[in-house]
């Protein structure tokens, strides 16, 4: 303790010193002190010192110190000294290296390999080698802790989990990796052994103590044995869901009902789950039903199922269900909701075996008679979805007309409602639609109406489309081309009528508190759907902009009366970009509060084409006093998510093997792997350089910005870029069978690996002819890297049908001019080739499509007719077209560089490619200017209300709302469309500029 104080104090100028950035002052301070008394630690020190200074020589003498010291096998002692060495390495490469394992994982084992006895020094080791995913030499050192501490149970289980972690990470030979997953079964496999044989009630040290530790076997044996070992497991007294240790783990039972089902053992899931069922509604010695989880769907399914395979024990079947929906069973109403749908269930999917068919419309009785009962659970409609889906035509009709004609729930009575004064609580006539109940049911009522009347018939159309045929309505039976216009406004009309009138009086009629949902936020949602699909249908004489207006409007409307509605702010924000509002849609972007994993997960509304949408920095609205981050600051917020993850992941792994938390751990692992290949990661790299050329086009900053959170040539990267984007928050009343509204109301094309691998390409191309590139890499990594993804595109999947095309038109093209010139350089700049027989066939070719996919971008600009207002596919063909026609006069000057290390024909062919590029970019500043006219003219807000509210001899469906919506306020919403697109079209001036 002394000697530790003394040290402290002679310590303390040089850490002064340091802390004031005066590092030669520190220096010559430890250089005194090692001239006196030469210490591992003072060497350590003066190491940190200078990696803390800026000079590059100094930096790479730390790592030539670090790379010889590591050689020397030295055994230091002292924690503090490892940590220095650590801090120091930091300080020279402060992103992820595979040097650290080497070099500092090294060190650590080494110190706790001379020190197994001192624990402190091995778990601080253990979890830095965690943290820095080091995990050749953290299974060394659980293995030490294992051995050095016997008597620590926990010991034993760190050592196999960090072998099995080491088995499932890629970043080892896959030999090795074999060998510790099958050391970790083997292992765990003996405590197993041994818990089956030992006292329950006084278990051995090694041996199986608690759930995680039962859930980590389970994992393991997933990994390296059969799912006949995993079932003889769960099917132990000792180590399956019944089991002491166990202690009610719900995941265990799933685990044995899905081996069950997989190994089709029908008898036992059937006795199974009976039991689980019996337990449910069984009361314990203290009377009260304290097991009613045991009737999760998940058993009822599995029940039904099981019963179904065997073509037996219907007579249990209905029993049980009856028993569960027995009034004096006490069961809450949640759970038997379970049972409800269960008996829905079997009338649907199994009524030849099990049920007696009471009518011919008994399915459709069914349906009613559970919507009945829990109409006022939100959750109705899509319990019933997958079962209204399996309908006949006739049946639908039925019970589209029963919906239609208010028998379930009765009129609701907004058709006739009058507007309450202000202030004024609305009369009592009105309790049909004005309580949380009502207005509930009556949601789960216009939902399913909705699904009966546009989505089924639309699914159904677009798995055996007829070309030009038309198909029958199964509301008004008149013939219809895509879905029939009239009834689907009809709905629309009827959403926003009974919406309108259910927010009437404010929200303090409703009792809500400032973060509570208005009750009919649904009913907004969905007559925006129905409105947007109109916009959407064929043969239509209104503008599909008109639609779109109305949608926009209403759920405007609907954030006022709803401001913590994530589902209508997620719905605004797609549909304001698709206008081209960009302010208006990153304003609503902004309400979301998107936190952490948010940013990866949803950042695909906005940002997933801002660079062609609305690159330069948002200018707020005259009425909005909140300053908007930058597109490109906006990303950088999402970067510094993936790298500072890295560090708040390895802390919360450390955190789960301290808590004995194992399931967790490889959970944890599992999102650590994924979120450096995610599209979103990859897109956010992209859109930053996109952005930074439009804005900044002669900037210096590094070529290899942003590329340190994603995996080394991205653009080759073995397996698919991961889709963690979260499409199931996006509000959806389609059927299960066909597309999410998400994906049916794109602005273009959904994320997709195929995007995300051509953008990569095109980046690296950009990177090759860039102004001031390196002639080695070009020949070398970068030539590689580019006939590495070409090879891996050809094998690609392609797009299935035109809904699931991964890039735009514009786009496409821009792919085949960037593939061509990557091309050309491989061909052209290689003398090698150029003796092959077909070489000059080949590069024509290439130059062929290079030119003729420029051209298709100048026809397809000036085929475009609506330029104004400018919608988010207009700016997009604008940015798009002068990013590749830049790139290829870039492509261009970089041929004629290269000198006689080109193949000659091609300096006649990149001339004429630039001439096209140049054309193409007098084209776009043509068109800009077009659109900035446009813009400038007066009479737009005139026009954003008369598309909103319909011409003077015909309203729209927003339009006979007019009386339930204040004048000025929607007057105030139309001014805020037009600056918003007056700015957005601020952006297109950086292409004037250059194109000038």
């Amino acid at each position: 303790m002394a000697d530790q104080v003394l040290r402290e104090r002679q310590d303390a100028p040089i850490w002064n010193a340091i802390e004031g950035n005066n590092f030669k002052q520190a220096l010559k301070l430890v250089d005194k002190r090692l001239s006196k008394k030469p210490s591992e630690y003072l060497e350590a020190l003066k190491i940190y010192i200078r990696s803390r200074l800026p000079a590059l020589s100094d930096k790479s003498a730390v790592i030539l110190h670090l790379e010889e010291l590591v050689e020397k096998k030295p055994v230091i002692s002292e924690l503090e000294t490892i940590e220095l060495y650590d801090e120091a390495f930091g300080e020279v490469l402060p992103q992820p290296h595979e040097s650290w394992d080497r070099i500092i994982g090294e060190l650590r084992w080494l110190s706790v390999k001379s020190q197994s006895k001192n624990e402190d020094l091995s778990l601080k080791c253990f979890e830095a080698c965690l943290a820095k995913d080091d995990l050749e030499h953290a299974k060394q050192i659980s293995n030490s802790l294992e051995k050095s501490f016997p008597g620590n149970h926990a010991y034993t289980f760190w050592n196999i989990s960090t072998m099995f972690l080491y088995s499932i990470s890629s970043k080892y030979p896959e030999k090795q990796r074999k060998l510790w997953g099958s050391l970790a079964f083997a292992q765990i496999g003996k405590l197993a052994t041994a818990t089956k044989q030992a006292d329950p009630k006084a278990l051995p040290i090694r041996s199986i103590h608690t759930p995680q530790e039962l859930l980590l076997l389970q994992r393991i044996t997933e990994a390296n044995g059969k799912p006949e070992q995993r079932l003889e497991y769960l099917r132990d007294p000792a180590l399956g869901p019944e089991s002491t240790i166990a202690k009610g783990e719900w995941q265990l039972w799933r685990f044995r009902l899905k081996l069950l089902e997989d190994a089709k053992e029908w008898q036992e899931l059937f006795d199974t789950t009976k039991g689980l069922l019996n337990r449910a509604r069984t009361k314990d010695k203290a009377g009260q039903l304290s097991e009613t989880g045991f009737s999760d769907w998940i058993v009822w399914e599995a029940f039904i199922r099981s019963a179904v395979e065997l073509q037996e024990h219907e007579d249990a079947v209905a029993s049980e269900v009856e028993a569960h929906l027995d009034p004096s069973s006490e069961i809450d109403k949640s759970w038997k909701r379970n049972a409800s749908l269960a008996w829905v269930k079997i009338s649907f999917e199994v009524e030849e075996v099990f049920v007696r068919k009471e009518s011919d419309n008994h399915r459709v009785t069914v349906v009613i008679k559970y919507l009945q009962q829990y109409g006022t659970a939100s959750t109705a409609f899509s319990d019933l979805r997958p079962f209204v889906e399996q309908l006949s035509a006739e049946e639908r009709k039925n019970l589209l007309e029963t919906l239609s004609s208010n028998a379930v729930f009765g009129d609701p009575g907004h058709a006739n409602y009058v507007l309450a004064k202000p202030l004024q609580v609305p009369p009592l006539e009105y309790e049909g639609f004005k309580t949380a109940h009502k207005i509930t049911q009556h949601i789960n009522s216009y939902k399913l109406r909705y699904l009966l009347i546009s989505s089924i018939p639309e699914n159904a159309q677009r798995q055996n489309p007829r070309v030009g045929k038309e198909y029958v309505c199964v509301s008004c039976s008149k013939p219809c081309l895509q879905c029939c216009k009239a009834c689907l406004q009809s709905l629309a009309e009827e959403s926003a009528k009974l919406y309108f009138s259910a927010v009437d009086g404010g929200r303090h009629a409703w009792n809500l508190q400032l973060t509570d949902r208005h009750p009919a936020d649904d009913l907004c949602v969905m007559a925006a759907m129905c409105l947007i699909k109109l916009s959407m249908a064929k043969n239509q004489e209104v503008p599909e902009i008109s639609y779109l207006m109305q949608a926009a409007t209403m759920l405007d409307y609907g954030t006022a009366h709803s401001n913590s509605n994530f589902q209508i702010r997620l719905l605004l924000t797609r549909l304001l970009q698709y206008l081209g509002c960009g302010v208006m849609a990153m304003s609503e972007y902004v309400a979301l509060s998107l936190k952490q994993i948010q940013l990866d997960t949803l950042s695909y509304i906005l940002f997933d084409r801002i660079s062609s949408f609305h690159p330069h920095p948002f200018t707020p609205l005259p009425d909005d006093d909140q300053e908007y981050k930058s597109p490109h600051d906006t990303i950088k917020k999402q970067h510094k998510l993936y790298r500072t993850s890295r560090g708040h992941i390895g802390k919360n792994i450390w955190l789960s093997f301290k808590n004995g938390s194992y399931n967790s751990i490889f959970e944890l692992k599992e999102v650590s792997n994924t979120l450096p290949r995610t599209i979103a990661a990859a897109t956010s790299v992209v859109e930053t350089r996109k952005i930074a050329r439009f804005l900044e086009p002669n900037s210096k900053e590094p070529l290899d910005e942003g590329y340190d959170i994603i995996p080394p040539n991205p653009e080759t990267l073995q397996g698919s870029f991961a889709d963690m984007n979260d499409y199931d928050t996006f509000p959806n009343f389609e059927c299960t069978k066909g597309p999410r509204f998400e994906e049916i109301f794109r602005v273009f094309p959904g994320p997709s690996d195929y995007q995300v691998r051509v953008k990569l390409a095109t980046e690296k191309l950009i990177q090759l002819i860039s102004p001031h590139p390196s002639m080695e890499s070009t020949k070398s990594s970068t030539q590689a890297a580019l006939l590495a993804f070409l090879s891996s595109a050809i094998n690609s999947p392609k797009p299935i049908s035109n809904y699931q095309n991964r890039l735009t038109r514009s786009e496409d093209l821009a792919r085949i001019a960037s593939e061509s010139m990557q091309l050309i350089i491989l061909d052209a700049c290689n003398k090698e080739r150029w003796s092959e027989a077909k070489f000059q066939s080949r590069l024509d070719t290439y130059n062929e499509d290079l030119v003729s996919s420029l051209e298709s971008l100048i026809e397809h600009l000036e085929g475009n007719k609506d330029m104004v207002p400018p919608l988010a596919s207009t700016l997009h063909s604008l940015y798009t077209s002068y990013d590749i026609a830049k790139t290829t006069l870039s492509f261009s000057a970089f041929i004629a560089k290269q000198g006689k290390d080109v193949h000659e024909s091609q300096i006649g062919a990149s001339k004429k490619a630039a001439e096209v590029a140049k054309k193409l970019m007098d084209v776009v500043a043509e068109r800009v200017t077009v659109v900035k006219k446009g813009m400038d003219e007066g009479g737009w807000i005139d026009k954003v209300l008369e598309d909103v509210l319909g011409p003077d001899d015909e309203e729209s469906v927003i339009g006979k709302m007019r009386d339930l919506m204040d004048d000025a306020v929607l007057e105030v919403w139309a001014g805020n469309v037009v600056e918003s697109w007056r700015e957005s079209v601020v952006g297109l001036g950086y292409l004037k500029a250059v194109a000038a």
